[in-house]
This record gives C-alpha cells, sequence and structure tokens, in this order.
C-alpha cells in the first residue's frame, strides 16, 4: 500500500467581524417577560447570519436599552433584527480603542 500525499492545504481565516450597537427604548419600563421575548424572537436570526450578542445593558428604569453584537456587517446585523421583527431607534458600527 501506498501512501497519500496532500499536496493542497486549505487554510481558514475567521471572517473579522464588525461590531455593532443597537440602541432601543421604551415608553414603559421593559419587563422581563418582555425582555425574554426579544431574546427568544433574536436568536434563530442571530444564529442564521452568524451573528453573537455579547452584551446588553439597560437604564436602571429599563426604559433604554443598549445591545452589543458582532455581525458581518451593519447591514447583516440590520436585516437579522429586522427580519425577526425588533424595532430599535438606532444601529451603529462601532471600533474600540
Amino acid at each position: 500500500m501506498g501512501t497519500g500525499v496532500c499536496n493542497s492545504v486549505e487554510i481558514w481565516y475567521p471572517l473579522k467581524m464588525a461590531t455593532v450597537v443597537m440602541e432601543k427604548s421604551f415608553s414603559e419600563p421593559a419587563s422581563d417577560a418582555l425582555i425574554d421575548t426579544m431574546r427568544r424572537a433574536t436568536e434563530v436570526c442571530f444564529e442564521i447570519n452568524d451573528m453573537v450578542r455579547k452584551i446588553t445593558y439597560a437604564s436602571a428604569d429599563r426604559l433604554r436599552f443598549i445591545c452589543v453584537m458582532e455581525a458581518r456587517d451593519l447591514e447583516t446585523a440590520r436585516r437579522a433584527l429586522e427580519s425577526a421583527g425588533m424595532t430599535y431607534d438606532r444601529l451603529w458600527s462601532a471600533s474600540s480603542f
């Protein structure tokens, strides 16, 4: 029996992900149930679009939320959020330094 020789090597480089920030506000304090519903609604869309939720911050009165996520780009995040039925005040790309 002979030995196999690999003449080509595939090298996979991770995609450079964009940091995307979503700002969302509510007219009344967001309940735990509402927050859970929003999280579940976006889970599948995030997975399909290779997005990762990094962290979410809520104001003390729960009227404002900031969600930091990673996506291929801003447009991918916009499409994923909108397909999940998520409304937001602002969506923007961010960089850290």
